[in-house]
C-alpha cells in the first residue's frame, strides 16, 4: 500500500516535471525567435547588401569611365592652353617690335645699304634675345631688302638646318602673298610640326616660330599607349605619328565651334580648337577592356557573385561566435555602465579578440580611472612649474637692477644713499624672497610698490610721485605677485617727459566691480608720459605667447592666463600717458574665486 508521503512525492514531482517542459519550451521560443530574426536580418541585410553592390559596381563603371573622359578631356584642354599661350607669348613678342621697334620701322624706308645692314643686325639681335629668354619662341626671321635678304636663327637642339631652310622657304612664298599685319601658318617638317606667325609691313617682315612636338607628344604620352594626336587646318590633317583620317576628324571640325567628343571604330576621339585661330588640336585613344573598368571595379563584380555561397556559413558564425558573446558582453558593460565595476563577463567562443574583450574589460576601466588621475596630476604639475618659471624668469631682472645702482652709489661714495638703498632694497628682495605663492594680497603687493618708488628716488634722485588709491576692502583680495610692480617699473623706465626735471606722476587706482559672475578686482596704473610706442601697444594687446619684447607685461599675462584658466582680462592703451588695466577675479585669502556681493565702496 503507497503510503501518503510517497503520494505527495510523486505528485510534486509531476509538477516539477510540467514547469520545467514549460520553462523549457519557453526558452526554445525564445531561442528560435532570436534565431529568426538573425536569419531574416542576415537575409534582409544580404539582399540590402547585394543591391548596394551591384548600384555601386554599376556607379562605379560608370564614374570610372566619366573621369577617364574628363580626364582625357583634360589633358587635351591642357596642350590645347599651352599652345594658346605659346601663340600669345609669341604674338606678343613679335607685336611689340613690330609697333614699336624704330629698327624694324627703319628697315620700311629705302635706305643705303651699310645703314640697311645695321638697322637689320641690331633688330636681329633683339629677337635672339627674346629667343633665348623664351621658352615658347624656338626661332627667329628678319625678311628686308624687298624680301631679298634674310637673317634668321633657331633652336638647333629642335629644328635642324633642313628644316630651318624649308621654313624660310616657305615664309618666302607666304610674304609674297600675304598682306600687311600678322599672318599665323602651320608648317611640317622631318623634325615635326611648327607654328609661325609673321608681322609684314612693307618689304620687312620679321617672324617667330615655335614647335608643337614637345606639346604633342606629352599629350601622347600622357594619354596612354595606341594614342593619335592630330593638328587639322584649312581642312589638312597633320600627325605626328602619320596617320591617315581614317576617323573622319577634318569632317568633324568643320561640323563643330569649339569642341568634339566621339566614339568611332572602337575609339574615342577628342577635338578641342585653338582659341582665336582656325587650328584644331585632336587625338584618338583606342578603347580596351581597362577603358571600362579597372582591376578593383572587376574583383567587385566577382565578388558580388560568389558572395551568395557565404551567406549561409556567415549566418552560422555570426550566431555561434558573434551573437551570443556579444549580448553577453553587452549585459556585463551596462552593468558597469550602472555601477557595477565588478561585473565578469562569461562570454565564450573561438574568436580570441571576443575572449580578450571579455578578459580585460574590468582592467580597462580601472586603468581608465587611474589615467584620468595620472592626467589631472601631471597638468597640476606642469602648471606649477610653468609658474615657477615664469617667476623665476622675473627676479633676476630685479636683482641686477638693485646691484647695479647699489654699486653705483657705492663708487659715488654716497654712504647715506647708500645706506638708505639697502634698506630700500632689502625690503624689495625681502618681498620677493619670501614670495614663494602664485598669490598675494593686493595690501602686500601695494606697499612692495611704495617701496620700490621710494627706492627710485634714492637710486636716481629723479621727482617721481606715484599716487595710490584703493577702495575699501580691495586690500584684502589674492592677486599675483608683480601684477602691479611690473607696470609701474615701466613708467619709471620707459615714460618719456616733455623736458628734463619733470616730475613724473603714476597714479594707481583699485576699483571692486561687482558682475553677474562675481567680484573682480579692477588695477589701473597711469602716467604722464608720452604712452606707450605703437608697436609695443599692439603686441601687449595680442596673444601673450608670441610677444618677444614686453617681457615683463607678456609673463605677467601668462601667469594670469594660468591661474585664472583665461577669466583675466587687460586693457592696454594712451591716454594722458601709459595707461595699464588689470581686471582680475576676485580670491580671498582661502584661495577661492569671491561669488557674493562686494562691500560698501567708499571713494579714496
Amino acid at each position: 500500500m503507497v503510503s501518503q508521503r510517497s503520494l505527495c512525492y510523486d505528485k510534486k514531482e509531476r509538477l516539477a516535471g510540467k514547469w520545467e517542459g514549460i520553462f523549457t519550451e519557453t526558452e526554445k521560443k525564445k531561442t528560435w525567435s532570436l534565431n529568426r530574426m538573425v536569419v531574416l536580418i542576415m537575409m534582409a541585410g544580404y539582399a540590402a547588401l547585394l543591391i548596394l553592390l551591384s548600384c555601386m559596381d554599376y556607379y562605379l563603371v560608370a564614374d570610372y569611365q566619366n573621369r577617364g573622359r574628363e580626364r582625357e578631356s583634360g589633358l587635351l584642354a591642357e596642350a590645347a592652353e599651352g599652345v594658346e599661350k605659346a601663340a600669345k607669348d609669341l604674338d606678343e613678342i613679335l607685336y611689340d617690335i613690330y609697333a614699336k621697334n624704330k629698327n624694324f620701322e627703319a628697315l620700311t624706308t629705302l635706305q643705303e645699304e651699310t645703314v640697311e645692314y645695321s638697322n637689320a643686325y641690331e633688330l636681329f639681335d633683339a629677337m635672339k634675345s627674346r629667343l633665348f629668354l623664351q621658352e615658347n619662341m624656338h626661332g627667329v626671321y628678319i625678311f628686308y631688302g624687298a624680301f631679298q635678304k634674310c637673317l634668321f636663327q633657331c633652336d638647333k637642339e629642335i629644328v635642324s638646318f633642313d628644316s630651318q631652310m624649308e621654313i624660310k622657304d616657305r615664309l618666302s612664298v607666304q610674304l609674297s602673298q600675304s598682306r600687311n599685319g600678322g599672318v599665323w601658318q602651320t608648317v611640317v617638317t622631318t623634325d615635326g610640326v611648327f607654328r609661325m606667325l609673321t608681322y609684314k609691313r612693307g618689304n620687312t617682315a620679321v617672324c617667330g616660330v615655335f614647335s608643337m612636338n614637345d606639346r604633342m607628344e606629352g599629350l601622347k604620352h600622357a594619354v596612354g599607349e595606341g594614342a593619335g594626336v592630330y593638328i587639322v587646318e584649312d581642312g589638312m590633317l597633320n600627325g605626328i605619328d602619320g596617320k591617315e583620317d581614317n576617323l573622319g576628324i577634318v569632317e568633324e571640325t568643320k561640323k563643330q565651334e569649339k569642341v568634339f567628343r566621339y566614339w568611332r571604330d572602337n575609339q574615342y576621339v577628342y577635338g578641342r580648337r585653338i582659341e582665336n585661330s582656325s587650328m584644331w588640336l585632336c587625338m584618338s585613344i583606342p578603347c580596351k577592356i581597362w577603358t571600362y573598368m579597372n582591376v578593383p571595379q572587376l574583383l567587385l563584380l566577382i565578388v558580388t557573385a560568389f558572395s551568395v555561397l557565404a551567406v549561409f556559413w556567415l549566418y552560422r558564425f555570426i550566431r555561434r561566435e558573434l551573437v551570443w558573446p556579444l549580448r553577453d558582453l553587452t549585459e556585463t558593460m551596462n552593468r558597469i555602465r550602472q555601477g557595477e565595476w565588478n561585473a565578469r563577463t562569461g562570454a565564450s567562443g573561438h574568436l580570441k579578440e571576443i575572449q580578450e574583450v571579455g578578459e580585460t574589460l574590468t582592467a580597462m576601466v580601472s586603468e581608465i580611472e587611474k589615467q584620468k588621475m595620472l592626467s589631472y596630476e601631471e597638468t597640476i604639475e606642469k602648471q606649477k612649474a610653468q609658474m615657477q618659471y615664469l617667476q623665476l624668469q622675473l627676479k633676476p631682472h630685479f636683482y641686477l637692477n638693485g646691484l647695479k645702482t647699489l654699486n653705483a652709489l657705492t663708487l659715488a661714495r654716497d654712504w647715506e644713499k647708500s645706506q638708505e638703498l639697502i634698506l630700500h632694497i632689502s625690503e624689495h628682495l625681502r618681498y620677493l624672497l619670501q614670495t614663494d605663492r602664485e598669490l598675494v594680497t593686493l595690501g602686500a603687493e601695494l606697499n612692495y610698490v611704495r617701496n620700490y618708488v621710494e627706492l627710485q628716488k634714492s637710486m636716481t634722485g629723479r621727482p617721481v610721485v606715484c599716487e595710490i588709491q584703493e577702495e575699501e576692502g580691495a586690500a584684502d583680495f589674492l592677486v599675483p605677485t608683480l601684477c602691479v610692480q611690473t607696470f609701474v617699473e615701466n613708467s619709471v623706465k620707459y615714460a618719456k617727459l616733455g623736458a628734463p626735471g619733470l616730475e613724473l606722476f603714476i597714479q594707481v587706482c583699485v576699483q571692486l566691480l561687482q558682475t553677474e559672475d562675481g567680484v573682480y578686482v579692477d588695477i589701473m596704473v597711469s602716467d604722464n608720459g608720452s604712452g606707450y610706442p605703437e608697436n609695443i601697444l599692439e603686441e601687449i594687446n595680442a596673444d601673450a605667447q608670441k610677444g618677444i619684447r614686453s617681457v615683463g607685461i607678456n609673463n605677467l599675462k601668462r601667469r594670469c592666463a594660468l591661474i585664472y584658466e583665461g577669466k583675466a582680462e587687460y586693457n592696454f592703451y594712451n591716454g594722458s600717458g601709459a595707461v595699464s588695466e588689470l581686471i582680475l577675479p576676485g580670491v580671498n585669502p582661502g584661495g577661492l574665486e569671491v561669488r557674493g556681493k562686494a562691500d560698501e565702496r567708499i571713494d579714496s
